[in-house]
């Protein structure tokens, strides 16, 4: 896991602005640092950091470089060294007197492929997955990507062909984003590192903003809120032309094409292929040459992740990290113990995050996570990532994606039942909804009134929505007419599948950002074995009835996980996950809240008296609460990073 940058610019390529941009990005990688630059005439030069290691001494210094300015690319690494932790593990990395890479990320099966790639005459000299990687793109080309499992955003420029290839995962684990004018083009790992240049400007997108602040979402799932940034979308390549500078950007796979090519045959071969993916996921996702521990929420997912991968190493000392409360109602702590006390080689550690430490570390965690957040729940999950860092951990498991791709989610159970009616199984619905009432949420019924939202005409969903979310009173009247030029979000489905594709395209994408930027706030590598490809085509690809039955959703892991599991966390009621307990630290912080609202500057299109008037408010609702606490950040993230509007 690291953290990648570089400047394509045909005036000629500026060392301090590389310098700058890997100081941005340390965090991402304090264990080396390395820079290039590269010429469509010259040979290729490497340099040296501030923090690239010692064996690397007798490289120049990025700084002190002179007579460089004929060099039109340049390239920037910033290391976490998890795999072959010697010095040849450094990059950039060189390879076959052609070809140069820039990546974060892991390719888990790299074992795999290096033998593969052996056996066509190639020979390695490091045991890293990163020369696996340049061999791949040496033999197949672009379509090198669709042979990996794994989690990656790299780029590989190509002497020869004067080409610059930038790829992302399936999924969007890694992130990478860009940005280009007439003159330059320039990625990076994180927003941040791109504002340090001069040719970018923090103007904020005032209409995915006001998407962002009318619907809590954006009708674009690649919008960041930065006008001139973008993102580069999961399952894509971009492909540039250094000499013109023009690119092209096109998908590499299609996760919907894959799940129609799926059959499935008897009952106990569908458990059985389940159950062999998932451990052969976790079973890669535990290749590391430093110490691998788990987050433990004490929820299926989870603990499932933490049964399974204790069971792997034992013998080997595995650490799980918890974030607990002495708020009962959100506590989780008594279901993580459980799984802690049935593994002897656990090593548990507690994390209680309050509302202190919270107003303490705000600037830092909106500084890190590049965009506003949308609740205080993403800073359990920061709590958890700074405990293991005091516990020397550089790799972290997580049960990221399982509710996505298995129904986890309450809109699941909703459209699972309106499914039933769809199809005239009247006696069936009528059952599973008694059984969900009973095992999964007694407001089922608003579960189904969720999902018959997204059966409604557009301007209905606006109506609603307007009437149901407290940001619409955010905006100030004089803005109001641009509300309704702006599309709804796209972010539930008409089936249960449709509804598992959007919300990995979407809601997933804001998960892993968080994930992403929390972990390597504190130089961790998290990783998230549910969006192994080959178990999320199988999951989605599955009849409905294998991931809720009975009343019980996520059914198939449940039946995989209760061999290994404590009966009362795999049979578990209700749904829970990182939470915090949103009302009481806004009652306990009413006035560090009334004086950041007084104190920061608000733009005009906001209503500064509104969100007064929500500070001083009682608020109950749940969703209602994490608006208000959403709203706060968006105002700390134009503060921080100066956005213009």
């Amino acid at each position: 896991m690291c953290g990648i940058a570089g400047i394509i610019n045909h005036g000629g390529v500026s060392t301090e602005k590389l310098y700058h941009m890997s100081k941005v990005l340390k965090h991402r990688g304090p264990d080396d640092e390395g820079f290039c630059l590269l010429s469509h005439s010259q040979p290729s030069k490497y340099f040296k950091g501030d923090d690239t290691i010692s064996e690397l001494s007798q490289l120049p210094y990025i700084i002190d470089s002179s007579n460089v300015t004929s060099y039109e690319i340049g390239l920037v690494h910033r290391r976490l060294s998890i795999l072959d932790l010697s010095p040849s593990g450094h990059q950039p990395m060189a390879y076959a007197d052609r070809f140069d890479i820039v990546f974060n990320g892991e390719i888990y099966n790299y074992k795999e492929l290096k033998q593969e790639l052996n056996s066509k005459g190639f020979h390695f000299t490091t045991d890293t997955d990163t020369e696996v990687i340049l061999a791949s793109y040496y033999h197949w080309g672009e379509d090198c990507v669709n042979r990996f499992i794994g989690m990656w955003a790299f780029a590989i420029y190509d002497k020869i062909e004067k080409l610059l290839f930038l790829s992302r995962d399936r999924f969007g684990i890694k992130p990478l984003y860009f940005f280009q004018n007439k003159t330059v083009f320039a990625f990076a790992s994180e927003i941040k590192a791109l504002l340090t240049l001069d040719e970018i400007n923090p103007e904020g997108d005032l209409n995915s903003i006001l998407e962002y602040i009318y619907f809590g979402a954006t009708s674009n799932s690649s919008a960041n809120l930065f006008k001139n940034i973008q993102t580069l979308k999961p399952s894509h390549n971009l492909l540039l032309d250094t000499s013109a500078l023009k690119f092209d950007v096109k998908p590499y796979y299609r996760l919907n094409d894959q799940v129609e090519h799926y059959s499935f045959s008897s009952n106990k071969e569908i458990q059985e292929s389940f159950s062999k993916i998932l451990w052969s996921s976790i079973d890669l996702h535990l290749r590391a040459d430093v110490p691998i521990g788990s987050t433990l929420s004490g929820g299926l997912d989870s603990s499932t992740i933490v049964a399974m991968a204790s069971l792997k190493m034992e013998g080997k000392s595995f650490k799980t990290f918890t974030a607990a409360y002495t708020e009962k109602e959100i506590d989780e702590s008594y279901f993580a113990k459980k799984v802690i006390s049935d593994h002897q080689n656990i090593d548990a550690y507690f994390s209680y995050p309050d509302i202190k430490t919270y107003w303490a570390d705000f600037d830092k965690l909106i500084w890190h996570q590049d965009l506003p957040i949308n609740s205080t729940s993403m800073f359990a999950q920061w709590e958890v990532m700074k405990l293991a860092n005091q516990q020397n951990i550089k790799v972290l498991l997580d049960g990221q994606g399982a509710d996505e791709i298995l129904g986890g989610y309450y809109n699941f159970a909703g459209i699972y039942l309106i499914e039933k009616l769809k199809r005239l199984q009247i006696p069936s619905f009528i059952r599973e909804r008694a059984q969900l009432q009973q095992n999964f949420s007694p407001n089922i019924n608003q579960s189904i009134a969720k999902s018959m939202y997204y059966f409604l005409p557009e301007f209905l969903q606006k109506y609603l929505r307007s009437k149901k979310r407290i940001g619409m009173g955010f905006v100030s009247d004089s803005y109001r007419h641009q509300l309704s030029n702006i599309d709804v979000p796209a972010r539930g489905g008409k089936s249960f599948k449709e509804q598992s594709l959007l919300s990995i395209e979407f809601g997933l994408q804001d998960l892993l950002r968080y994930e992403d930027r929390n972990s390597m706030a504190f130089s961790i590598e998290s990783r998230v074995p549910f969006l192994d490809h080959r178990l999320v085509e199988f999951s989605v690809a599955l009849n409905n009835d294998w991931k809720i039955n009975n009343g019980w959703t996520k059914y198939i892991l449940r039946k995989t996980a209760e061999p290994i599991l404590n009966k009362e966390i795999v049979w578990r009621k209700y749904k829970m996950g990182f939470l915090t307990p949103q009302k009481l630290w806004k009652l306990k912080s009413k006035n560090e809240l009334s004086q950041f609202i007084n104190d920061t500057k608000i733009p005009d299109f906001l209503n500064r008296e509104y969100l007064i008037k929500l500070n001083d408010s009682d608020i109950n609702d749940t969703s209602h609460l994490s608006e208000f606490w959403k709203l706060i950040s968006f105002l700390k993230w134009l503060d921080i990073f100066k956005v213009s509007l």
